[in-house]
């Protein structure tokens, strides 16, 4: 059902409803119907699950949801105590209309959709005991988990739930043939299982969220304002997309990340792709092994940057992983200004450029533009990934977390050299800036690395940005701003492809003391380049042993 299609005739929607008007699939989301109802409610169309199985997920919505049905219409006497994932045993672990209270230091709070998710939340933090308001007393459906302690007293709260996470592994045990008393190896094999059913809950409650990833919506009257005065989204080109972590038709509905609430600052990730088949061949594997390799373990909210998606592409990418994916248009990337479009001579110029215009457009976007997008502006830390990069081993330690408990404004991997071919002319107009701004090409630690003592010169090494994190907030701030706003006003991103991370290197240099800067140390792989952070290993193809794919 989309809100452009509604009419207030009845013969209209009659005649709508005979053509399958009512069978959308985007129906079962109008109005957050499906997703406050919980994730389960999928099962009824599962035609794997029984009609025992379904009557009970039936009664358990009517009796979350306090619909009041008469028993000779549908009797759900029979299925008292069943719960969707273990029946009377777990059930008898919930607390209906009761709230943990106290214990401030082990307690966490969130806001969740429904008080399965709440439980889902609770269970991969490892917790104890967790509490969900339906009633939103404070605003919001808030969900309060206590880990490595318990609620230092149980209160009764009218509409409220609980659960005790404890209680529920020991009927586990006991269910599966275990004593209350089993040794750790046991325990911690219920505790394993149920985590991984958890795990599993969520990747199912996730499936709405990731159709409406695919979806491209429709601008409609009120939409641009409803959005962009929440932030919780924007309208195009004459079609909206929400930002992380907004799903759904109007972007109000939540898709956090499993570990938002533990940590204490925000991140993105984000590539930038075109339509073209090479691109989206190359993010596959790339999302994949993003997911397998690194943020399974963070979950951090994938934004793919793009001038323009096929339905298929989108579908595509987003299908590659399990990363929560947000599809961002950049509607400036080919504007080259008129002063080179209208000049013959720079007009000629222009066209003598071996580069594509779209991988000069990718350099400006990613030199300066990019950290001015409206999806990035909550967002304290991004890691910019090249679609043809990829993790060949796993990343045991989190680098955004590493550079925000140690204060850095810039992260980078490796170092490699530009073709001079490729940076015409950048230097000498840098050189003209920092003239301008009374900076000394030589004085700081990091422009030494980079730029000569005997000529001056700079040596063409470069920060490789194809992987890298930056402090969002100095990146769309001045001075660095200023120093992009410069050089675009030269044009040489078009007339010679000045690369991105030319820009990136020689700001960091002027402006940055090195205490501010990290290299990260991981596994990783992009074009002819690949290191392993394990001096012990070494990277090789996975076609020289026999695996796939031979890249």
């Amino acid at each position: 059902l989309s809100i452009e299609s509604v009419d207030l005739s009845s013969a209209f929607s009659f005649s709508r409803w005979l053509e399958g008007w009512f069978c959308d699939p985007d129906s079962r989301y109008y109005s957050e119907l499906e997703v406050v109802a919980g994730v389960e409610m999928q099962k009824l169309a599962d035609p794997a699950v029984s009609d025992a199985q379904k009557e009970a997920i039936l009664c358990r919505f009517l009796e979350t949801q306090r619909v009041p049905v008469q028993s000779r219409n549908f009797d759900c006497a029979q299925h008292a105590g069943s719960s969707q994932s273990g029946g009377a045993g777990e059930q008898s672990c919930l607390r209906p209309d009761s709230r943990g209270w106290g214990n401030d230091a082990a307690v966490s709070d969130s806001v969740q959709g429904s008080a399965r998710a709440c439980e889902d939340h609770c269970m991969l933090l490892n917790c104890t005991y967790w509490t969900y308001d339906p009633t939103a007393m404070y605003g919001q459906p808030l969900c309060w988990v206590w880990k490595d302690g318990r609620p230092g007293e149980v209160k009764t709260e009218k509409g409220w739930v609980s659960g005790d996470v404890d209680c529920r592994r020991e009927m586990k045990a006991i269910l599966s043939g275990q004593s209350g008393s089993a040794d750790s190896k046991d325990t911690s094999v219920a505790v394993a299982e149920a985590e991984a059913e958890a795990k599993e809950e969520i990747k199912w409650r996730r499936e709405p969220f990731r159709l409406w990833a695919v979806q491209q919506l429709p601008e409609l009257p009120g939409t641009r304002y409803f959005l962009e005065s929440g932030g919780r989204g924007r309208c195009v080109q004459g079609f909206c997309e929400c930002f992380p972590p907004f799903r759904g038709p109007l972007c109000e509905q939540l898709d956090p990340g499993e570990f938002d609430n533990a940590r204490n600052f925000t991140a993105v990730l984000h590539y930038l792709t075109s339509d073209d088949a090479d691109d989206i061949d190359d993010i596959e594997p790339s999302l994949t092994r993003l997911w397998t390799q690194y943020n399974r373990r963070f979950d951090y909210p994938v934004v793919i940057f793009n001038d323009g998606l096929s339905e298929e592409n989108r579908r595509r990418i987003v299908a590659a992983s399990e990363n929560r994916i947000w599809f961002a248009y950049v509607d400036d990337y080919l504007a080259v200004p008129d002063m080179l479009t209208k000049d013959p001579h720079r007009r000629a110029m222009l066209d003598e450029v071996k580069w594509s215009l779209g991988y000069r457009g990718m350099c400006r976007f990613r030199s300066g533009t990019i950290f001015l997008q409206p999806v990035l502006r909550k967002f304290q830390y991004a890691m910019t990934l090249d679609t043809d990069g990829y993790f060949p081993a796993e990343v045991k330690s989190d680098p955004i977390e590493e550079m925000h408990v140690g204060g850095k404004v810039y992260t980078w991997s490796h170092l490699l050299p530009d073709l001079p071919g490729a940076v015409k002319h950048f230097w000498d107009y840098s050189l003209m800036y920092m003239r301008m701004k009374n900076i000394e090409p030589l004085g700081t630690p990091i422009l030494r690395q980079f730029v000569r003592e005997d000529d001056v010169q700079w040596n063409y090494q470069l920060y490789m940005n194809d992987i890298e994190i930056v402090l969002l907030d100095w990146f769309r701030s001045d001075p660095y701003q200023d120093y992009f706003r410069y050089l675009d006003s030269i044009g040489g991103f078009w007339l010679h492809r000045w690369g991105d991370h030319a820009v990136r290197t020689i700001a960091v240099g002027m402006w940055l003391p090195q205490d501010k800067v990290f290299e990260m140390n991981i596994p990783y792989g992009h074009q002819n380049y690949c290191r392993c952070s394990n001096p012990e290993l070494e990277c090789v193809r996975e076609g020289d042993r026999g695996g796939t794919p031979e890249k």
